[in-house]
């Protein structure tokens, strides 16, 4: 049984959903739940961290085991000598090989999970600190970029009003000098994109949006915010998505 691409177990652990074979594999696969649950931990440490959260440099050993453990060069054992140079039984060397082989896929999986949220956070863990502050709620989330936006970044939160009205508050910031040309526009969807449901035209780098008594945000638990071109009558989505992420329902 073929297992899913690091790429795409990372996406998983993002909240996104590459495709319906992979949805379908990681829901029957213990061992892929396993490492998407263990890159969502990545993914959770990364976007806990706030504007007072200073980075720090590790020893460059640090690093150099990491490139040795994800592509796979032989790691030393103490005292110099190359580990796994003992003898062994051919089941104990297959063994150990498989193992391997697990290690450096999960590790490669974490490559790719920290390095997509470094780059949907905007190129470094200390993006609340430049964002326009938002709602101060527990159900806030982190809007990644999308292919084509390096450095876009956002935020959306569901806020509780009186009378059971709720609001989606949705903010986003987009690296200096970066050409706009259009509209921004906030929708919800299902984890496919096949039912987008509009809320709105953004104002600014801002906006609240009513959300319906009759919406499930279970169903569409994604926020996708597009660019739409300017003057556009249009009331479908222009697949041109800017930031995305999905809502803690």
């Amino acid at each position: 049984m073929a297992h899913p691409t690091p790429d795409d177990l990372a996406l998983v652990a993002l909240g996104e959903d590459p495709d319906a074979g992979t949805t379908a594999h990681v829901a029957e696969c213990l061992a892929c739940v396993a490492e998407v649950d263990a890159l969502r931990h990545v993914v959770d440490v990364g976007r806990s961290l706030g504007p007072d959260d200073a980075l720090v440099a590790p020893d460059p050993r640090v690093w150099r085991r990491v490139l040795a453990e994800v592509g796979g060069a032989p790691t030393l054992a103490q005292g110099g000598s190359t580990a796994g140079t003992t003898d062994a039984t051919p089941d104990e060397l297959a063994a150990r090989r498989d193992r391997s082989r697990r290690g450096r896929r999960w590790r490669t999986a974490a490559v790719a999970a920290a390095a997509a949220l470094v780059v949907g956070l905007g190129g470094g863990f200390l993006l609340r600190g430049v964002l326009t502050p938002g709602p101060s709620s527990d159900s806030a989330i982190q809007l990644n970029a999308l292919p084509g936006w390096p450095g876009a970044n956002g935020t959306a939160a569901v806020e509780d009003g009186p009378g059971g009205q709720r609001t989606l508050v949705v903010s986003m910031a987009m690296p200096a000098g970066t050409p706009v040309d259009g509209t921004f526009e906030v929708w919800v969807s299902d984890t496919k994109a096949e039912d987008m449901v509009p809320m709105g035209s953004m104002t600014g780098d801002s906006g609240r949006f009513p959300i319906p008594a009759s919406m499930d945000l279970e169903t569409h638990p994604v926020v996708d915010v597009s660019l739409e071109p300017p003057g556009d009558t249009d009331p479908h989505h222009s697949d041109v998505s800017v930031v995305r992420g999905r809502l803690r329902v």
